[in-house]
């Protein structure tokens, strides 16, 4: 009863809060100030809810509604206090939306996990309007797109004090909540500064609760996760110095690599090395007949998650299990292979099949098409996925299983690969949106112009959507056959 009664009334708390946001705007106050404003008050309400409500199932089912209503009100370009200053940013579905793998990880799990669900949002609530408003006053150099030098700094002050006063008041040790603090203030700060439209307001959570429930379970120590940030700087900055990322691809890949250090250990990381280190071997082959490849755009962070967003996304489910179920831990590993051996195979097709194949078969009209058409295989190009998946399948099968007797076998992971391949191929021959490129036959995977329609597929379906679909076939095909 007394929960009902606080959902009302925090519905009609945020909603009057809008309401405040919409009249300020109309008195003169800048869109842009009154969506701080709003930001902070919701993300301040969030944290205090474990102090109200009896458990976090009222306030997922209030998150989950205030999802679908913001979702309404920024298709129709409603509530300006809110939308008008960033059009573009899903900023205000983030935040609700955040709430629910948060409350999952922490405040459903155990209470000692509540202080990371309350730090998280409190982050958010403060560090993130502080470094806007910061950023916009002050500009100075940009660190990336989004992102500038004066409003990272600001962010990461911010995140500091508050990360670590909070878990001073909860009880942590000094130098245990003065660590914790450090490491996810810099965690928050770069996951900020690569974010794009919005999204930082549901990564930032996420990236918090992954370094302090670990921290504070005890399941790894200060020092790990230094030492995984340290590797993971190094990874970043030689991917790009070499080439193979643009900045904001460097800091993903790099967060990645030091996930894989600090939170899963040998077992993860030396399958992930595989995967990488080979498939950027074979990008800088030279094309038969022609250069080398080497003037190939650097990678992207939206490459870099459409590749391997699956398996980080496993990796930080194993990091978040309870340290009693080693069985769901085991299952996770099992993901993970798979998702990197589809990506792995994709990836070998790829770079194989367009260099020393003839021409493709199209799966849609199984007719030959130009090379590097999406949706079109080659004998060369399927026996090399094969070989790309088995890379990580043998780097799974030699590395230390993460669970006594539960790793994944050597034809698990192969076949789960082989499975995300598939279905990346048939994903590209079917709703891939291909482009017409002119005169004749040949199609383009971009619009020529903004307005242009597709031949064929559905826009917005590119070649990353692609590829995400097929590392999350083969997460599923690799959990399917672990259990089998």
């Amino acid at each position: 009863m007394l929960d009902g009664l606080l959902l009302l009334a925090s519905v009609l708390g945020i909603g009057g809060l809008v309401a405040v946001g919409e009249g300020l705007r109309r008195r003169g106050v800048s869109s842009a100030v009154t969506r701080r404003l709003v930001h902070a008050g919701v993300c301040l309400f969030v944290a205090l809810t474990p102090l109200f409500f009896s458990g976090p199932t009222p306030v997922c089912l209030l998150a989950g509604g205030f999802v679908l209503v913001n979702g309404v009100a920024w298709a129709g370009n409603r509530w300006p206090s809110l939308h008008a200053a960033r059009r573009e940013s899903w900023g205000t579905v983030a935040v609700p939306l955040a709430v629910l793998p948060a409350a999952a990880a922490t405040w459903s799990v155990a209470p000692d996990r509540v202080v990371t669900f309350q730090v998280a949002f409190l982050v958010l609530g403060s560090a993130d309007p502080v470094a806007a408003w910061v950023g916009d006053a002050y500009g100075g150099r940009r660190l990336t797109e989004t992102a500038s030098l004066p409003g990272s700094a600001s962010f990461l002050g911010v995140s500091v004090g508050v990360v670590g006063a909070t878990l001073l008041a909860a009880g942590w040790e000094p130098l245990r909540a003065g660590a914790a603090a450090g490491i996810a203030g810099l965690v928050t700060t770069a996951v900020e500064a690569v974010s794009r439209r919005g999204w930082d307001n549901l990564f930032v959570v996420l990236a918090a609760i992954l370094v302090l429930v670990p921290l504070g379970a005890g399941t790894v120590s200060p020092q790990i996760l230094v030492g995984a940030l340290g590797a993971g700087l190094g990874f970043g900055a030689g991917a790009y110095y070499a080439d193979l990322l643009d900045p904001s691809g460097a800091v993903g890949g790099g967060l990645f690599a030091a996930s894989l250090v600090g939170l899963g250990g040998t077992a993860w990381v030396v399958p992930g090395l595989a995967f990488f280190v080979l498939s950027s071997a074979l990008s800088l082959l030279p094309v038969p007949g022609g250069s080398a490849s080497s003037g190939r755009p650097r990678r992207t962070l939206r490459q870099v998650l459409a590749n391997g967003g699956v398996a980080w996304t496993v990796l930080a489910g194993a990091a978040l299990v309870p340290p009693g179920a080693p069985a769901v831990r085991a299952a996770c590993y099992a993901g993970f292979a798979g998702a990197l051996a589809a990506a792995a195979a994709d990836t070998w097709a790829t770079e194989l099949g367009t260099r020393y194949a003839g021409a493709p078969f199209s799966l849609r009209r199984w007719t030959r098409v130009a090379r590097g058409t999406s949706g079109a295989v080659t004998g060369i190009g399927t026996g090399a996925a094969v070989l790309g998946a088995a890379t990580v399948a043998a780097a799974a099968g030699l590395s230390p299983p993460v669970a006594p007797g539960a790793a994944p076998s050597l034809w698990t992971v192969l076949g789960a690969g082989v499975v995300g391949m598939g279905l990346d191929s048939a994903a590209g021959a079917t709703v891939q949106a291909q482009y017409e490129a002119g005169p004749g036959p040949a199609v383009l995977e971009h619009p020529l112009r903004p307005d242009q329609a597709p031949v064929r597929g559905r826009r917005g379906v590119d070649n990353d959507v692609v590829n995400l679909l097929g590392t999350a076939g083969g997460a599923a095909a690799a959990l399917l056959l672990w259990g089998l």
